[in-house]
């Protein structure tokens, strides 16, 4: 049932894809054009094959989901790394609450636990995901310039370049 639900999901997205890599591809310059249909059509050759053989869909799901659990996870850790008040708080956090998520998930739905590969990478892609998030929202938009040296009501004037008019 769940596998099933997977390979659903894993046809949508592989159809969306081909939709936006066509619409590229017709609105793109001639020479370019050749390049998004021949992605679109590789993508057409993926989606045959995984209904021929199932296992190619479980696979590249699969790769696909531990790629975004690995992304995030390893940018968030940079990321907390250079902050030093919270790296020793978000680090632990980001693994307690995946930890304390998965057991959730898979105290309440116990049918999960045939599939605990797939749970796993996509709980914690999720937890790390949501983190990136959170962090990106709260962080900081750019730091202020130090104006401490800059007298007001005064203008900027180029002196070496007065004369040579």
């Amino acid at each position: 049932m769940m596998l099933a639900t997977f390979y659903v999901i894993f046809l949508i997205l592989i159809g969306l894809v081909i939709v936006v890599f066509l619409f590229l591809a017709i609105t793109s310059k001639s020479d370019e054009s050749i390049f998004w249909f021949g992605l679109s059509a590789g993508l057409l050759i993926l989606a045959v094959l995984s209904y021929l053989a199932k296992f190619i869909a479980e696979n590249v799901f699969l790769l696909f989901i531990a790629a975004i659990a690995f992304y995030n996870g390893f940018t968030d850790i940079v990321l907390a790394l250079t902050h030093p008040r919270t790296k020793y708080i978000l680090i632990p956090g980001m693994f307690i609450i995946g930890v304390a998520l998965l057991a959730a998930l898979l105290w309440y739905i116990p049918d999960l636990s045939k599939h605990l590969v797939i749970v796993t990478l996509g709980t914690f892609a999720f937890v790390f995901g949501m983190f990136s998030i959170l962090m990106g929202y709260y962080q900081a938009e750019e730091p202020k310039p130090d104006v401490s040296g800059i007298k007001r009501d005064t203008t900027c004037q180029d002196h070496k370049h007065e004369g040579k008019k």
